[in-house]
């Protein structure tokens, strides 16, 4: 009865390394998969989307340093 014990408490410092790195992977799956079938969010769409403002901001800037000049 005593070596249960003693097993059970070496046990779970070999399972609690696993579930720091499985439990953050399927929140991150399940998140992915639930933003993109319930809501219909592409993050690539938004980083996309994103790159094209960034694009469009730094246009505007060169051109008012133009008439600025």
């Amino acid at each position: 009865m005593n070596d249960l014990k003693y097993l059970d408490e070496v046990e779970i410092y070999f399972i609690i390394p696993v579930m720091m790195i499985v439990i953050p992977l399927v929140y991150l799956v399940r998140l992915k998969l639930f933003d993109k079938v319930v809501h219909g969010i592409d993050l690539r769409k938004i980083d996309e989307e994103l790159e094209r403002y960034d694009a469009l901001e730094k246009e505007l800037e060169r051109e008012s340093h133009l008439y600025q000049s």
